[in-house]
């Protein structure tokens, strides 16, 4: 029985030609085995080319049946990948099948039938047509690939960061898969070289295109991600944002869209995409210090401030553009104006900074824009709000925006520190000479002419010395009315007075002890109801904050006698 043709180079001559090849030997122990196999209805010609570099090989067996008929499916792979643990054999019928799985069936082989490429597999099927060449058929399989293990050399990577993004820049390219093209690249910042940009596009076998464009920092990737998987008749390699946050800037067909965690690599080739993975490897952890050490120390408030005002700048997506600005002082004021389509808006928030949860700010995401988050403590609405010059309710939280993530990186560590900053420098207005000079402070603090249809305006009388109060609310509008309040300052509650928001409206609330009702009204002179708290309604979030700490004070001064 004449034995094929096995290898581009005979047997024989890669014996002599390469004596010191570790594969020679094996490979020509399975070229020996793979003989035609005739069965009841088909025959199968199998035979094993070897690549460069040798541990890579190509088995091919072809079926022919009685009728003529045809079919050739091919195995291409690393033959480091089988596993020689799983190699065995099977009898099927009529004819016996040699098996030989990847390690931990991980599907590395490419496989085509009749020339077509078909869908990865972990699995190699030769034939044999009787047990004793089945049997040597194994064990020469066995050799194979304990040999292959020991000449299988990944690709030198580099080892330093600017070399290894110059390797990577080098080996990522196109890729032609079956039918399908892909076109990659990946590109860098040169004013930021830890900034990089992945640009992917794939043509179909109909001719149709699409093209996807990420954007993203290298000290972002985490090792955890980094994963090549079997997808069809590819390699993915997943290059995924540490903690799988939203930090990558993505555009479809050069469109901006909703900002992704994580982009693949397509390669057709096992060993090229590891070996990349390798060169990643390698790299995101030189980057994640890279950009460690960039990190900025906010160590006063005049430098979280400048960063803050400096980082806030016009964010521009396909349909959106926001004009932004902020003056970070503890009063702080941040203005928006959106154009979206043909439609204006402009808002205006006002708060101050110390109102802010010391960790209220975070980085997050709003569709195809970066944000800042930012939020008060226990969420309280102490945030003044104005929608195209009309006052709205006040709010407890504001989103900043940007199109660059790494203008607003290191906002959130600046918030903290302005936070903290303005909470230690916070100072109060309320006088502490005398009890005096707080009750004509609160006086001074005291609305007029506040509301826009029935303006309200207060005024507070001593009675008795700086205890016992007269407070007068006069109602204008269509409906005028005063209401008057007697207020006995021993009978009230200094822990429970405080100030509050309710929608548009700042209110300092006096609440009896007890909440007994020992507030007595008169409504337009007459004698009315008894109540256990009082109102009263001030400007903003400032005024009622300190009108109730001058409260406290005078309250607890006269308990104090």
């Amino acid at each position: 029985m004449k034995k094929p043709v096995l290898f581009w180079l005979a047997a024989t001559v890669c014996v002599a030609a390469n004596a010191q090849d570790l594969m020679t030997g094996p490979l020509a122990g399975v070229s020996t085995q793979l003989q035609p196999v005739k069965t009841g209805s088909a025959q199968f010609i199998q035979k094993i080319e070897a690549s460069q570099p040798n541990y890579r090989a190509t088995f091919s067996v072809t079926k022919t049946s009685d009728k003529g008929k045809g079919d050739e499916n091919t195995y291409f792979l690393n033959l480091s990948d089988l596993d020689v643990s799983t190699v065995t054999y099977k009898v099927e019928k009529d004819v016996i099948a040699v098996l030989a799985d990847t390690k931990q069936h991980r599907k590395w082989v490419r496989y085509s039938e009749n020339g077509e490429l078909k869908n990865l597999t972990d699995r190699v099927k030769l034939y044999a047509d009787n047990p004793d060449i089945a049997k040597a058929l194994v064990e020469s399989l066995k050799k194979v690939i304990l040999a292959a293990e020991k000449a299988y050399k990944p690709a030198r990577t580099p080892e330093t960061l600017d070399d290894l993004r110059q390797w990577l820049k080098t080996n990522i390219g196109s890729e032609a898969i079956g039918s399908d093209k892909y076109e990659q690249a990946l590109t860098f910042d040169a004013e930021n070289p830890l900034r990089a940009v992945f640009r992917r596009s794939e043509v179909g076998a109909k001719g149709s295109a699409s093209s996807e464009t990420f954007s993203f920092n290298l000290g972002d990737l985490g090792l955890e991600g980094l994963q090549i998987e079997s997808k069809s008749k590819r390699f993915e390699l997943a290059l995924v944002v540490q903690q799988k946050q939203k930090l990558m800037g993505y555009a479809k067909d050069g469109k901006l869209d909703n900002v992704v965690q994580s982009f693949e690599i397509i390669s057709g080739d096992a060993d090229r995409i590891r070996d990349v993975a390798a060169a990643w490897r390698k790299l995101i952890p030189l980057a994640v210090k890279q950009l460690e050490s960039r990190k900025p120390v906010f160590a006063a408030m005049s430098g979280a401030q400048k960063y803050l005002e400096s980082s806030i700048m016009a964010a521009k997506t396909n349909d959106r553009t926001i004009e932004q600005s902020l003056k970070p002082d503890c009063i702080c004021t941040y203005t928006r104006r959106e154009t979206y389509n043909k439609n204006n808006t402009e808002e205006v928030y006002e708060f101050n900074l110390a109102d802010l949860a010391e960790k209220g700010a975070k980085l997050g995401v709003d569709k195809e824009l970066y944000t800042i988050d930012l939020k008060t403590r226990d969420n309280r609405r102490f945030i003044g709000y104005t929608k195209n010059g009309v006052r709205q309710n006040y709010v407890s939280e504001i989103e900043l925006a940007s199109d660059n993530l790494e203008n607003v990186r290191y906002m959130s560590q600046a918030f903290e520190k302005a936070v903290q900053s303005c909470a230690q420098s916070r100072k109060s207005p309320v006088p502490t000479a005398s009890q005096q000079a707080r009750l004509e402070w609160i006086k001074e603090q005291l609305p007029r002419e506040l509301g826009e249809k029935e303006p309200v305006n207060y005024t507070l009388a001593a009675e008795n010395g700086t205890c016992d109060l007269k407070l007068t609310v006069a109602q204008g509008g269509r409906k005028t009315s005063e209401l008057v309040y007697d207020l006995a300052l021993k009978d009230l509650n200094a822990d429970a007075t405080n100030f509050d928001v309710d929608g548009k409206t700042v209110y300092v609330n006096l609440v009896t002890k007890g909440k007994e009702k020992l507030v007595k009204t008169f409504k337009d002179g007459k004698p009315s109801d008894y109540v256990h708290t009082v109102k009263i309604q001030l400007g903003d979030i400032e005024k009622g904050r300190y009108v109730a700490e001058a409260f406290r004070q005078l309250i607890r001064g006269c308990v104090s006698n």
